[in-house]
């Protein structure tokens, strides 16, 4: 094996190594998020849907939503969520149509929707 053979391999190797180490503190929020959440509606009353952030996905806008089938809160299955992301700290959950709705994480452990848009909607982990 040639000299430069070697050392060509090594800095293909470091390139992908600082590439990985530079993109980590992009998903660094992700794994926190990710997981099975109960959609409540206003007075925190559950809507008996299931909603799963996957971070290992990809999905429109991020990462991969998955809404359970089981869902029957009409509101809910017409907004679809199909990805979520985090910007500046918050919830950004995207439709299947392409709108987001951006949640806060509140003191009691629970994401709430901002009040500005819409009604009152969060999502507690199961």
């Amino acid at each position: 094996m040639s000299l430069f053979y070697r050392s060509a391999k090594l800095l293909a190797f470091v390139g992908l190594t600082f590439a990985a180490l530079e993109a980590a503190p992009a998903t660094a929020a992700a794994p926190s998020v990710a997981g099975r959440y109960a959609i409540l509606r206003a007075g925190d009353k559950d809507t008996g849907c299931m909603l799963t952030l996957d971070d290992r996905a990809h999905g429109p806008g991020g990462f991969r939503a998955q809404l359970a089938p089981a869902c029957r809160d009409q509101g809910v299955v017409i907004f679809d969520p199909v990805g979520w992301s985090m910007e500046r700290g918050r919830l950004a959950l995207t439709a299947r149509k392409g709108h987001k709705a951006h949640f806060d994480l509140e003191a009691d452990g629970l994401w709430r929707r901002d009040a500005k848009e819409g009604k009152a909607l969060s999502l507690r982990r199961l």
